[in-house]
């Protein structure tokens, strides 16, 4: 078997080379606990949220989002697999997760909401059968407010709550239901003794912290928030100052976005951040490609909103990902423009959206070697650092049960060693 190494060597993207990686020792094995000194990214899959868990090097945890898109009605945008299957909510498929993946079991360190979308914090009024038990309840059991009921959260993380109509007023219907579960379940949290903070966009925020003893050259910096963007040399560029301030009215565009790094390695994850404005010269302004000029080369990156209608060229070259994961919901995420320009971009590139349905549009498309080939059945996506950051491992999780499987495994050497981040 060909190491990582040298199927990278040159840069080049090699077709067969990830069918040849997944042939891993590991295939078959048991997701093996977390170790103290790497830094694990875990992307869930349950085909109706979107929720990473992260362990820093020294166990601190992060839970980043827990959603829940509720079940659709008949004609409404297709969907994907619910996995493992319906008998339980995503949320609670979410936190059965953390509890047996985090080193300090139902205490989690941080909970960071990207933005206030229901498959981000969850469906308030989309679970009819919740009628009784929300009159008992307070707050609804759906996503963020299901967690709840099975973890405790040190610090919750909001991109700006309680001021819910910073910057611009949430005016969607959509947006404020999740609002109401939002207020209700970080209300539920404070009683418990939670803290909750606004998002602070600074290069040296000492926001994100390590909590259980620390670790030399691991970091969180933030990259945007609320319309805003951090620029390389620390000054704030609004993304309203680019066109009308309505170009905020959505809540993807002031989606959270982060670099983890652990030495040499780098994770790029901003929610579902896009958009876009026309300037007082009628040019349109695309958010993503202003993004591109401030975010380094990273490693691992997280496709922004689910991969459909976002990562222009721009932001993909300049991230240069070799990883690229994906949090899918419905058949229309992973779209094939969007794929293509990663291709374009020539980066030798994996990507692991979780579930890849099989699409016959799809036919003959460059990218779909690049597609791993265990997400057709369903997977959760585990990324283990290596404690001096030059090597890293992803391990695709069977998400059909919880038996942990491992589908598949692939070894990578850190590939962006010279670049520079100030």
């Amino acid at each position: 078997m060909k190491s990582a190494a040298a199927i990278f060597a040159a840069g080049v993207f090699a077709r067969p080379s990830f069918a040849e990686m997944a042939k891993h020792p590991l295939a078959g094995a048991k997701l093996p606990p977390w170790r103290e000194g790497c830094f694990r990214i875990c992307m869930l899959y349950t085909g109706r949220s979107e929720s990473q868990f992260l362990i820093f090097p020294d166990g601190t945890s992060m839970l980043i989002d827990c959603g829940d898109t509720g079940p659709l009605k008949p004609g409404e945008e297709p969907v994907m697999p619910i996995l493992p299957d319906a008998s339980r909510r995503a949320g609670e498929w979410t936190s059965r997760f953390v509890r047996e993946q985090n080193p300090n079991g139902g205490k989690v360190d941080y909970f960071l909401l990207s933005h206030w979308h229901v498959d981000h914090c969850g469906a308030p009024r989309r679970w009819k059968d919740d009628a009784k038990q929300a009159s008992a309840r307070s707050c609804p059991r759906s996503g963020i407010g299901e967690a709840l009921d099975h973890l405790d959260f040190g610090t919750i993380i909001d991109r700006a709550w309680p001021d819910v109509d910073y910057p611009v007023p949430r005016t969607k219907k959509g947006e404020r239901e999740a609002l109401a579960l939002i207020d209700a379940a970080y209300r539920e949290a404070m009683r418990r003794g939670t803290k909750i903070e606004k998002f602070k966009l600074a290069r040296d925020a000492g926001q994100i912290v390590l909590r259980h003893g620390g670790c030399d050259g691991f970091a969180a910096r933030p990259l945007c928030a609320n319309g805003r963007i951090l620029r390389r040399d620390g000054t704030i560029l609004e993304l309203a100052s680019l066109g009308s301030p309505n170009t905020l009215s959505d809540d993807n565009s002031l989606s959270i976005g982060l670099v983890f790094s652990l030495g040499p390695f780098r994770y790029f994850t901003a929610g579902d951040f896009w958009g876009n404005a026309t300037g007082p010269d009628g040019r349109r302004k695309n958010f993503e490609d202003v993004l591109a000029r401030e975010t380094p080369l990273v490693d691992v990156a997280k496709a922004n909103h689910h991969a459909h209608c976002t990562m222009p060229l721009s932001l993909v070259r300049a991230l240069h990902a070799r990883v690229v994961l994906g949090s899918v919901w419905s058949r229309l995420h992973s779209q094939r423009s969007v794929l293509r320009n990663f291709s374009k971009a020539r980066a030798p590139f994996l990507y692991v959206p979780g579930f890849m349905p099989k699409r016959p549009e799809d036919a003959g498309e460059r990218w779909l070697d690049a597609v791993a080939h265990e997400c057709r059945e369903g997977v959760h996506a585990v990324v283990d650092v290596r404690p001096d950051g030059k090597k890293y491992r992803v391990m695709l999780v069977a998400a059909q049960d919880e038996t942990r499987r491992i589908a598949g495994a692939y070894d990578f050497n850190t590939y962006h060693k010279g670049d520079q981040w100030q």
